[in-house]
């Protein structure tokens, strides 16, 4: 299954054109898109994820941006031109970011299973990704070089163009195992069992504490990225759901059998303030705080 939408669909969600485009490349499955803003101003860019997405973003100048997973602001602030990011939208729902600068991205898209297929090809058993622990944009000294590559491909034209690229998302696949990849065993897997049991029960016992999902993680004794993978694997939501679960259930008993004001019954559920609660609340509930108390009082 290719992970990427219909190239007009893409750009219709950027509100733009793209500056170049090689769509499934033979040899890998892999897609490569470029995105190219030559404006300042506000731009603002929002997508709901799909299964078995993975996505190598480049940064080819210096940008300033504000990214968000989900409702988690996750950098704010310049990137330098040549970082790149992994992104992995099976433990998101919701990925954007956004910039008053102009700005030039080089996305490049692809999918597990085509990289498990490929890693096959090579005798590898490959199982996943896990990038190192560390900054969210990095400096990827072969990634920026490929990248390099990969746009030269665009720029040039015909079915040449499309063989170069070909070449080049071969060499990505062997950077991205041998830099970015993840073997694990299967005795491994009753103390990562363990451990995601552990910083579940955490979040329903301690629904007020101030949790990241980095606190859970090093409480399940992984990395961010494996967490957040395997967690929502095994309960089917993502961390930041779950705890959002965990503080509505708790707000909504307050609610129900306690005299605290609006703002108190937040602030002691772990939510910023009372905008906060009403806007997660009636999006899972379909009505108010208020609202939820009077029904409940009737």
């Amino acid at each position: 299954m290719r992970p990427l939408r219909h190239l007009n669909d893409m750009e219709d969600l950027w509100g733009m054109r793209s500056a170049g485009a090689l769509i499934d490349l033979p040899s890998t499955g892999i897609s490569v898109l470029r995105w190219t803003r030559t404006t300042g101003g506000p731009f603002e860019f929002n997508v709901a994820t799909s299964p078995d997405f993975m996505l190598f973003s480049m940064v080819l100048q210096p940008m300033d941006a504000c990214s968000r997973v989900d409702d988690a602001v996750i950098w704010d602030g310049p990137i330098r031109g040549g970082s790149v990011r992994l992104i992995d939208s099976r433990s998101i729902e919701h990925t954007g970011f956004e910039s008053p600068s102009p700005f030039d991205l080089l996305h490049i898209h692809f999918s597990l299973d085509d990289l498990r297929l490929a890693a096959r090809r090579f005798g590898l058993d490959f199982e996943d990704f896990e990038p190192n622990d560390g900054p969210l944009y990095r400096d990827d000294h072969v990634g920026r070089q490929l990248g390099a590559q990969f746009v030269a491909a665009l720029d040039a034209d015909g079915p040449a163009g499309r063989m170069y690229a070909d070449g080049i998302a071969q060499s990505l696949v062997a950077h991205l195992l041998g830099n970015y990849g993840r073997v694990t065993s299967g005795a491994a897997q009753p103390a990562a069992h363990e451990g995601l049991q552990a910083a579940f029960e955490h979040v329903e016992r301690h629904p007020h504490e101030a949790l990241s999902v980095a606190r859970l993680a090093r409480l399940a004794g992984m990395s961010e990225f494996h967490f957040a993978r395997r967690f929502k694997q095994r309960y089917g939501l993502t961390p930041h759901a779950h705890l959002v679960a965990a503080r509505l259930r708790l707000a909504k008993a307050d609610l129900a059998f306690s005299d605290k004001n609006i703002l108190q019954i937040a602030m002691d559920c772990g939510f910023s303030d009372s905008s906060h609660l009403a806007r997660l609340f009636r999006k899972a509930e379909g009505v108010t705080p208020q609202g939820y108390r009077q029904a409940r009082q009737q």
